[in-house]
């Protein structure tokens, strides 16, 4: 019987698409439904800094980023044109990651999920995707197959690969 469901997700086509399967399963077998999404650890992806400027991530006075709506951008604008360093990509990880989970609650919320949680998590994400199965005692996990990134960015691609072949439970890779 699936209890909890684990799925990570980054956003991508792939991995919305792993939402909605995730959230149709929990909803048909009263599973619990983790969502979680891994920061990217290295130079902020493009697509991330261009989310940040159009919704002035960082800037003094800007409004309670929870609250704003947007989705990651696929258009791509040149490095250095939102804010950079310490600080400042660490806050525009953390929104994108919230703006993330938050899109993947929405679509728990409108297939009927009642049991659901998120996680934001940082650091390589097959092994703190392997870490949340366990700390869960998920008995299934459903991903996306691909990214939203390339292969300097997040790495979905492999990181699928490389849970399919890791985790001990069953898993479900969506294209």
């Amino acid at each position: 019987m699936i209890k909890t469901i684990l799925v990570p997700t980054d956003g991508s086509g792939h991995a919305n698409k792993a939402v909605t399967l995730a959230a149709d399963i929990a909803e048909k077998y009263g599973a619990r439904l983790v969502l979680l999404h891994v920061m990217p650890r290295g130079p902020l992806p493009e697509a991330l800094r261009h989310m940040a400027e159009i919704e002035h991530v960082g800037e003094t006075g800007t409004p309670n980023i929870a609250g704003v709506t947007a989705s990651i951008p696929t258009a791509k604008i040149p490095t250095g044109t939102a804010p950079a360093g310490g600080d400042n990509e660490r806050e525009i990880l953390e929104f994108v990651g919230g703006k993330i989970l938050s899109a993947g609650v929405d679509i728990a919320k409108q297939k009927g999920v009642a049991d659901y949680e998120t996680a934001l998590e940082d650091g390589n994400p097959v092994k703190r995707i392997l870490e949340y199965l366990d700390k869960e005692k998920a008995n299934l996990i459903v991903m996306g197959s691909r990214g939203v990134t390339d292969l300097n960015g997040l790495l979905m691609g492999s990181v699928s690969h490389k849970i399919s072949h890791l985790a001990k439970c069953t898993c479900i890779t969506v294209k």
